[in-house]
């Protein structure tokens, strides 16, 4: 794990790992909820929108991407 950050409601965690995925976990239960895959290095930053709907990672290889929670793309 490389990065976390928790939504806006602190219902949901989500996490940045070197293998280039990101992992929303559900803060009560401990269980996680998706994976979610498009960089092609390390994901070093992980932040939440001020809505939590939108999620924004960083990526070693400088490129950012903006992920949609609901669904994960």
């Amino acid at each position: 794990v490389l990065s976390v950050a928790f939504s806006p409601d602190g219902r949901t965690l989500a996490s940045g790992y070197e293998d280039a995925t990101i992992k929303l976990w559900d803060v009560d239960s401990g269980t996680e909820i998706r994976t979610m895959s498009g960089h092609s290095n390390a994901v070093l930053s992980v932040a939440y929108s001020p809505d939590g709907f939108t999620l924004a990672s960083g990526c070693i290889d400088s490129t950012i991407k903006l992920w949609d929670v609901a669904n994960g793309m």
